[in-house]
């Protein structure tokens, strides 16, 4: 599955890297949100952040809203696909205060810190980034707004833990948090909690991310997510997994829950539902990005899948 993430990574020309270094001292309890702003040095427009907090000692409560708080132990990774405005704290209560009053911008553009609580105990998080230009890709749309994962039971482990051990120990040199190596690592992280999610979902909930775990119908997955406006055929995507034509639709349908065409057809029409947000974009112009030649077809398709046409739809929002 790695690997078919990795592929499918390509195709959201995500750049990442490690922007912050947090040390908080319980009692604590921030309000974050990454913004454009804070990751500037490595792309300028972005269009999708996923944020990325690493435990590396101590523990954090994470929580959006008012929702139930989640603890984040040492080793652990907590993610947050949408970039949810969240609460971290060293308790579950807390008035909290918000992490960019806090931030200490490091001379001659090393990494920001924080420094920050009372006297008690130590929590000590690396927090990083995956950003696109691109809208937003099915994978990330999937997602909950919340994910943790225990990196020591990661498949890259070893990997991840040296360059977390190398980030923590120079992280005061501006030239480690934009090197390819902090790149790297934010996207294993984001691969690992991926990975972590859809194989932990149940057999009853087959969706596309369980489909990953399939090295036939992941290679598919990832050709169709490389180029959604391709003109494909059944034959075509079967050659990509490198099945005859049955034996890929029997094996896709199981795993996904969806024969190719629909899923397809499900993944061009939430693409659609996202670039329509961006309202600079006539209703021709999104039917065309997302391989409808023919703006009735793409009418008809929309209002079939959500009940309304595009346009009425993105008045609506």
């Amino acid at each position: 599955m790695e690997d078919t993430l990795s592929d499918i990574f390509r195709t959201l020309r995500l750049k990442g890297g490690i922007f912050l270094d947090a040390r908080f001292t319980a009692p604590w309890c921030v309000a974050s949100k990454v913004t454009p702003q804070d990751i500037t040095p490595f792309l300028k427009s972005p269009a999708e952040i996923i944020t990325l907090h690493y435990v590396v000692s101590g523990r954090t409560y994470v929580g959006i809203g008012d929702g139930e708080r989640m603890m984040v132990n040492s080793g652990e990774l907590v993610l947050l696909p949408r970039n949810d405005a969240h609460v971290m704290g060293s308790g579950v209560d807390g008035e909290p205060v918000n992490s960019h009053h806090l931030i200490e911008l490091a001379p001659e553009g090393g990494l920001a810190r924080i420094v920050h609580g009372g006297a008690g105990e130590l929590c000590h998080i690396i927090c990083g980034f995956l950003a696109t230009e691109e809208q937003r890709n099915p994978l990330i749309q999937s997602l909950p707004p919340l994910l943790k994962v225990n990196i020591r039971e990661a498949v890259s482990r070893d990997w991840i833990e040296s360059s977390v051990r190398y980030a923590a120990e120079g992280l005061h040199h501006g030239a480690v948090a934009a090197s390819p190596v902090m790149s790297r690592l934010s996207e294993l992280l984001f691969a690992e909690a991926v990975r972590a999610y859809a194989m932990g979902l149940p057999e009853s909930e087959r969706s596309w991310l369980k489909g990953l775990s399939d090295q036939y119908v992941g290679r598919a997955i990832a050709a169709l997510n490389a180029d959604l406006a391709h003109d494909w055929t059944v034959d075509e995507i079967a050659g990509k997994a490198g099945l005859s034509r049955s034996a890929f639709v029997a094996r896709f349908t199981d795993a996904v829950g969806l024969p190719p065409m629909k899923y397809l057809t499900l993944s061009r029409l939430v693409l659609a539902k996202q670039l329509l947000l961006d309202r600079r974009h006539p209703v021709a112009q999104v039917a065309a990005k997302v391989g409808y030649e023919a703006e009735e077809a793409f009418n008809r398709a929309f209002k079939r899948e959500f009940g309304q046409p595009p346009a009425k739809w993105r008045d609506l929002q």
